[in-house]
């Protein structure tokens, strides 16, 4: 009979496959059916041994898909509150310069996307970056610029 591993070894297990925030990693000790009190024990140990830093991970994430810029800064925002991290603090480290970001991760994307000829569809466009989460101002610059070039 295989024996189950303890909270605390499936957390660290968990933690060697993907950086993740205490909340989520919570989340999927208890959907293994891991008992409460052993899982925020377990928690608690990664924390005070500096292998669970939500703040650094959050960091640390957030960095990699802003410089990736394939995303808006609205989109990773969110994607970083749906894996557990504070809003509050994935909010100050949006940098002063975004909207340099923004521009730049439209263009990438409107490139990839749609041609440069004359049947490029502006409304299509539009839609597309709308819905990456780009606000308006960005988009129609974008737009202009790319229908110009």
């Amino acid at each position: 009979m295989i024996k189950k591993k303890t909270a605390l070894q499936k957390a660290a297990d968990l933690l060697a496959n993907q950086e993740q925030s205490s909340s989520i990693l919570r989340q999927k000790l208890l959907l293994r059916n891991y008992d409460a009190a052993q899982v925020d024990e377990a928690i608690e140990k990664l924390k005070k041994h500096n292998y669970l830093d939500d703040e650094e991970a959050c960091r640390h994430q957030f960095e990699n898909l802003y410089v990736e810029g394939r995303l808006s800064v609205r989109q990773i925002v969110v994607k970083l509150i749906r894996r557990g991290f504070d809003k509050n603090f994935i909010e100050q480290l949006i940098p002063n310069d975004c909207d340099e970001h923004e521009r730049l991760a439209a263009e990438k994307l409107l490139a990839k996307k749609f041609s440069r000829d004359e049947n490029f569809d502006r409304g299509k466009a539009w839609q597309f970056l709308a819905a990456r989460g780009f606000d308006g101002e960005i988009i129609s610059s974008t737009i202009e610029n790319f229908g110009h070039e």
